[in-house]
């Protein structure tokens, strides 16, 4: 008994030694392994900490070859240590692996190529000024681009062998944890409370490390993004096609795009708001000085933005452009100003254009004016003339010691006189609706059916062997003159003899069965009036071109008198004209003139 119990201490006590030797071992196993995964683990910031370097150089680099100034050629030399900095920590460390070595020399061949690229590109900037920026800055974009893949490759392969690393160490210590749980189950007790706090920090451990490795992750990716969106935001700034203009809160200017230095002539210069005027060649629009208090930028860092205000440039070349542009102020999202923001576009080519096509129309104007007034007088002067030449006709018809061969000379001179007296009067119409704002019409009480027949009665006269019909439907009084309604009686079966064949008959309706208004049509039995001719049929100057017409033409402006007549009246006129059923013009006329009324009840 006492040899069993001395054997189960022996063996008891045995295996809580070789327990604890194996803890002793698992636990200098992790240990190793921890320092391992924390040497990675500063392996991968310090590749992402080059990467960043290496992204602020080249932003400092793109500065100093677009804008070249002391301030800009000092951050540079700050970043280029930095980043020199950094790639001393990385070539200091031995490399692990053989595939580690041979990134890292890539590096450091691609770094030293860099530099002398860098250099040479620094001292052209200096040698050749402004003008060589965006020239050098594109041969400094392959560089960039080949840095940036060699650096991206060396930091993958550091996170990649960091958690090949981490995830071969959980699985290592499973593996032990087992073995021990096996083989030492007379420790279970000390194995399970040594082994749930050896998971428990191991899990802990892990759990930290890959929250930062996520948090190093989600950082890099941000930068990322944040260089994307302003490398966009400064590629539509450059490109845009109006002018902006940025200053800070103290009226330096910050931003001076493309399109501003081709407005202004000039390039990007950092003064100060007092100095804008003679730098940039700011004019108003009178072609003084402007003054620093009405500036659109001034104004918008007062916090007075505008809109749509206009001044003039005066370039170095001597040239003056307009310009119109919009000024807001700058704030931050608590409120507080940082700035102001000016948009300008050139509208110096607009606004000649504008001019040159507001002169061009007053020129027509002026010459249809003028035309209009040249007929009018032409037509009143040729009056008295053609009246004399009228009543000396008339008294050689009544005159019997002509023989027949004078007579009808005579009457060829009468009917003549006659056409050319229309002919003036039509001009003087057209010239009274064209220059006096409409045709002017002294409305009355008359009977349109009286007036009708009136007119048939005279052209019947005038106008031997035609067929004229009248018919009358319900009452034809109104308020009307009775003057112009005759002309337009006139001319409405005037027109449709001219363009009927010989003895046709002409039928003239006066409708006076509506309560408010009355229909006058005129029908013909000629041809058809064209499709495209009916659309500007009571246009001035427009005359006929169907074959049927028979009589001497006019001057064209019948059917234009006539539809100003109307319209004077309050009434409209319309036409209809197909194949087979003639022609028909129709005018309603309404029985009271609204003028009229409306001055009654005034």
């Amino acid at each position: 008994m006492r040899k069993a119990a001395a054997g189960f201490l022996f063996v008891a006590l045995l295996a809580v030694l070789l327990g604890a030797s194996s803890l002793a071992v698992l636990r200098s196993a992790l240990r190793y392994q921890d320092q391992l995964l924390a040497g990675y683990m500063e392996d991968v910031v310090l590749t992402q900490e080059l990467v960043t370097a290496h992204t602020h150089f080249m932003h400092q680099a793109s500065d100093f070859l677009l804008q070249e100034d002391e301030r800009h050629l000092a951050a540079l030399r700050q970043a280029r240590e930095h980043f020199g900095t950094v790639v001393g920590q990385l070539t200091r460390q031995e490399p692990r692996t053989p595939e580690e070595r041979q990134l890292v020399e890539h590096f450091v061949a691609t770094r030293d190529r860099a530099r002398a690229v860098m250099d040479e590109l620094i001292s052209t900037r200096r040698d050749e000024g402004p003008a060589s920026g965006p020239r050098l800055l594109a041969q400094l974009q392959p560089v960039r681009m080949d840095m940036e893949k060699t650096l991206n490759a060396l930091a993958d392969h550091e996170r990649e062998r960091y958690w090949k690393t981490r995830h071969q160490s959980r699985a290592d210590s499973g593996r032990a944890l087992g073995m021990l749980a096996l083989g030492f189950l007379g420790t279970v007790v000390v194995a399970v409370a040594q082994g749930v706090f050896l998971v428990r920090a191991l899990r802990q451990r892990v759990r930290a490390e890959s929250e930062r490795a996520a948090m190093l992750e989600r950082e890099h990716a941000a930068h990322r993004a944040v260089e994307e969106r302003q490398a966009l935001l400064d590629l539509v700034i450059e490109q845009s096609g109006d002018a902006v203009v940025v200053t800070d809160a103290k009226g330096v200017i910050r931003l001076f795009n493309a399109e501003a230095e081709r407005q202004h002539g000039v390039t990007r210069q950092q003064v100060s708001a007092p100095e804008w005027a003679a730098t940039f060649g700011l004019l108003t629009l009178e072609g003084h000085p402007l003054p620093l208090q009405e500036t659109p930028l001034y104004r918008a860092l007062e916090g007075r933005p505008m809109s749509n205000a206009r001044w003039l440039v005066k370039r170095p070349d001597g040239t003056v452009r307009t310009l119109c542009g919009t000024a807001s102020t700058l704030r931050r999202p608590d409120g507080l100003p940082v700035g102001a923001v000016l948009t300008a576009r050139d509208e110096t080519e607009r606004l000649a254009l504008e001019q040159q096509r507001a002169t061009a129309l007053e020129r027509l104007r002026s010459t249809a004016e003028f035309r209009e007034r040249f007929l009018g007088i032409v037509g009143h002067d040729l009056r008295n003339p053609l009246n004399a030449i009228t009543l000396s006709a008339r008294v050689l018809l009544v005159s019997e010691a002509l023989p027949e061969r004078e007579l009808k000379a005579v009457r060829r001179i009468a009917s003549s006189a006659d056409r050319m007296t229309r002919m003036i009067s039509e001009l003087l119409d057209f010239t009274r609706s064209r220059l006096g704002g409409g045709m002017p019409v002294d409305p009355c009480l008359a009977d349109l059916s009286v007036i009708c027949r009136e007119a048939l009665e005279e052209l019947e006269t005038s106008h031997p062997g035609s067929r004229l019909s009248l018919r009358v439907l319900g009452q034809g009084l109104g308020e009307w003159d009775a003057g112009r309604l005759s002309q337009v009686v006139s001319n409405l079966v005037g027109n449709a003899l001219q363009y009927s064949p010989e003895g046709s008959p002409i039928h003239v309706t006066v409708d006076g069965r509506a309560a408010q208004e009355v229909v006058l049509s005129v029908h013909n039995e000629g041809a058809p009036i064209p499709e495209d001719v009916l659309p500007e049929l009571f246009e001035p100057f427009r005359r006929g071109t169907r074959e049927s017409a028979h009589h001497g033409g006019g001057l064209g402006l019948g059917l234009y008198i006539v539809q100003q007549i109307i319209l004077a009246h309050g009434g409209t006129l319309g036409a209809e004209s197909h194949e087979g059923d003639g022609t028909t013009f129709t005018a309603r006329l309404p029985r009271e003139n609204t003028d009229r009324s409306a001055s009654l009840a005034n």
